[in-house]
């Protein structure tokens, strides 16, 4: 453990545990993420912003065309006394003049840089609409100074416009940019072929008046390409000229004249066109009115969002992160992508506090299975690699959400199947899932891992043959579990029984063929190779088969302790808990892509945060309350075995893994975009707090560990409210509204307030 500097060195989060204030400069630019709501059917955009005003935007349609209109580094405010020609940035950064009391607040609904310099105090709020793909911009600037103040407002983006069709396939770039002064901007088009009909370009307007407008990078840059000495420093106005290449850009230069104490302000608007009408009608829909009152709205929404669920852990930075800004991070990451299993696993935790576009998505996500079973990587925009753990993430997400909204009619839903043919009932695309997985076996009787499974690493080489999937065996069998009991709701005693001698089957499979003595391997090769070996001097254990072969039910008493204790010793390290112990330093065509990556990085021996997830809920299903809440720790970022000051995490975001190289233990991977998030949100919440969803109730059954000797978490479920308090007294009671209850299912909900007392 770290003796590490606190949070307090770089901010602090607010008391409502909705912002957090960055107000010193962070170990590394800290990005906050901002989206539309998900919608399947329309247009959405998945948009970064960090404390010095950079980050990507994406657009995608209801086909899945999506169009990367900035990357890193592309987009920036600037402010020009065209007096003295000081040129600052409210961020303090790119523009190398000094700026005082600069800080971020970040939330969930947008993020604001403030600075001051040279008398003039200056914010900038970036944002998101909730029903328009755009990121709005609005800087206001005070002038505190004795003077008048002549101002030019800089604001500048480059255009990539490159990404994929519905189809997957790349889109690639040839740009051109327009000069629009009746449209207050510049319109930037992507004339490539492979990007015909698709509408891939980016724009970016003023609502109000502009003085100036240009088109390209080099015209704003000096010979170094360098937004930090951008010609403005040097005087120079926006020309009105146009170019063509690949570093079409969009600068604005906006006038304001400011009066002692007087503010100014100057919007802007960045999004996709795909006519130039189509871009006066974005113009059109955002006056500063509009503007101010779409920020109004994304507040509101995600404050009722917020809502959903709160804990009290006594655990502050852990506590404001899933209070505040989780629940954020697990809906960005609908809009963000649509892969198969990482949409079904967001689900079941985003069901917790919005339904709706859970709902949405599942059905989107459901509707893309073939009518084999099989199901693809990715549906918008499709990718058709066969991996062969997606339909397992079927049979464990549908029943995870229906406990949670209660609404098993969804069973009876219709849906189509990708590959056409009449449409088929949930309850059969699960089926189908089902006797797919349970079909498509290899030698040994295990599910055949094909191009990869969960883990993406396991790509094979051109000369790797056959493999089986402990992993995706023992995801099949958990499957079975949950469709088993939704069988018998629906009175199929046929597909209990199925599903029952099933698992029983693959359970004593996976217990013959893949128990390595003290833990269970994770690929079974042709050839003889077995992946996850004692036998291995490289690659012995995986955490996924361990975690796993709790939560399907099919390690036997006392081998479920021994092979978790075996993930514990082998896997558990300073930071968090690697993937795979000890790394592959050399390639192996048995193995793939995964003994090619970089030791002790991401997958190859690096903590990847997402499958401590599965670990966490595992621990609890054991009763091993102290290991799953140092899993939670070492996960969640600023904790004291990753302080923000080595790991560089963003401390309102669960981050996708930690490095444990030699030239960087410790750090931070791959903010935001992450299925980390939804499993250590289920693992608190549902878990190791144990307010947990039920076909019948709300389960009360937490998980404890000595550090919480006393919690409370306030928790929605369909129609009730429950205010449940966590106390360890010596004695274990459990009372609803004041009366004792059996316990641990609490009667259904019935659209009332309860509180809920269980002493421990």
């Amino acid at each position: 453990m770290h003796d590490s500097p606190s949070l307090s060195l770089y901010g602090a989060f607010s008391a409502s545990h909705e912002e957090f204030l960055l107000t010193e400069t962070p170990p590394r630019k800290w990005v906050n993420v901002h989206t539309t709501d998900p919608d399947p059917e329309g247009e959405e955009l998945y948009a970064e912003i960090t404390n010095i005003g950079d980050g990507q935007v994406t657009w995608r349609d209801a086909a899945g065309a999506t169009c990367l209109l900035t990357g890193y580094d592309q987009k920036q405010i600037y402010i020009r006394d065209d007096g003295t020609n000081l040129v600052f940035c409210p961020g303090g950064e790119p523009a190398p003049q000094a700026v005082e009391s600069t800080s971020t607040s970040y939330t969930a609904w947008e993020t604001v840089t403030r600075g001051a310099c040279d008398g003039l105090e200056a914010e900038r709020r970036t944002f998101v609409p909730r029903r328009d793909a755009a990121e709005l911009w609005t800087l206001r600037v005070t002038n505190r100074s004795d003077r008048p103040r002549r101002l030019s407002v800089f604001a500048y983006a480059m255009f990539q416009l490159t990404g994929t069709t519905p189809a997957g396939t790349g889109v690639w770039k040839d740009n051109n940019s327009e000069i629009r002064p009746d449209l207050g901007g510049v319109l930037v088009f992507n004339r490539d072929r492979s990007a015909a009909g698709l509408g891939f370009n980016g724009c970016l307007l003023s609502p109000g008046t502009i003085a100036g407008a240009s088109g390209y990078r080099d015209f704003f840059t000096r010979s170094d390409f360098s937004l930090s000495t951008p010609r403005i420093l040097w005087g120079w106005n926006c020309d009105n000229r146009a170019f063509r290449g690949p570093d079409c850009a969009a600068i604005l230069q906006v006038r304001l004249e400011l009066a002692p104490g007087e503010t100014g302000r100057a919007d802007f608007v960045l999004g996709r066109f795909a006519s130039p009408e189509d871009a006066a009608a974005l113009r059109a829909r955002w006056s500063p009115e509009a503007i101010d009152a779409a920020a109004a709205e994304q507040r509101e929404r995600h404050r009722i969002r917020n809502a959903a669920f709160r804990v009290e852990t006594g655990h502050g930075p852990q506590d404001a992160l899933i209070n505040g800004f989780v629940k954020k991070q697990m809906l960005s990451y609908l809009v963000n992508k649509s892969g198969f299993r990482d949409n079904l696993q967001n689900d079941m935790a985003l069901a917790l506090c919005d339904a709706a576009p859970v709902m949405s998505n599942l059905r989107r996500a459901i509707a893309s299975q073939n009518r084999d079973g099989s199901v693809p990587h990715g549906f918008r925009p499709w990718n058709l690699h066969h991996y062969s753990d997606k339909p397992a993430w079927l049979l464990h997400c549908v029943p995870w959400v229906l406990k949670e909204t209660g609404d098993l009619a969804f069973l009876d839903e219709r849906l189509p199947y990708r590959d056409g043919g009449p449409a088929g009932t949930v309850w059969e695309h699960m089926l189908r899932a089902m006797r797919h997985l349970a079909g498509d076996t290899g030698a040994n009787g295990l599910c055949d891992q094909h191009f990869a499974d969960w883990n993406d690493g396991l790509e094979p080489s051109e000369k790797t043959g056959a493999r089986e999937s402990v992993m995706v065996t023992q995801q099949l069998c958990l499957g079975l579990l949950e469709v088993a009991e939704l069988a018998r709701r629906r009175g199929d005693d046929a597909v209990a029984a199925e599903c029952a001698e099933r698992h029983a089957h693959f359970g004593k499979l996976l217990n013959e063929v893949a128990w390595d003595g003290a833990w269970y391997v994770r690929t079974l090769c042709s050839g003889g190779y077995t992946l996850g070996s004692g036998a291995n001097p490289e690659g012995r254990i995986f955490i996924n088969p361990q975690s796993w072969a709790v939560l399907s039910d099919t390690a036997p008493e006392g081998r479920d302790r021994l092979c978790m204790e075996s993930l514990d010793r082998m896997l558990e390290t300073e930071y968090g808990f690697a993937l795979a112990s000890p790394a592959f330093t050399a390639f192996d065509e048995r193995i793939g892509k995964f003994s090619a990556s970089r030791p002790y990085y991401a997958e190859n021996g690096g903590c990847y945060n997402h499958a401590a997830g599965f670990k966490l809920v595992a621990d609890c299903m054991l009763g091993r309350a102290e290991e799953a809440w140092r899993t939670f720790l070492k996960v969640t970022p600023g904790s004291p075995w990753n302080p923000v000051s080595n790991s560089c995490a963003e401390p309102f975001s669960f981050t996708n893994c930690y490095s444990v190289t030699p030239e960087w233990p410790g750090l931070s991977m791959y903010p935001w975009r992450t299925g980390t998030a939804g499993w250590m949100t289920m693992g608190l919440v549902e878990w190791i707090l144990g307010a947990r969803r039920h076909y019948d109730g709300l389960l009360v059954d937490p998980c404890l560990p000595a550090a919480i000797p006393r919690a409370r978490i306030v928790r929605s479920f369909r129609a009730s409210v429950y205010d449940i308090t966590l106390e360890r007294t010596g004695s274990r009671s459990l009372l609803l509204d004041g009366e004792p209850v059996a316990g641990p299912l609490l009667p259904p909900p019935d659209g009332k307030p309860h509180s809920v007392l269980l002493t421990l």
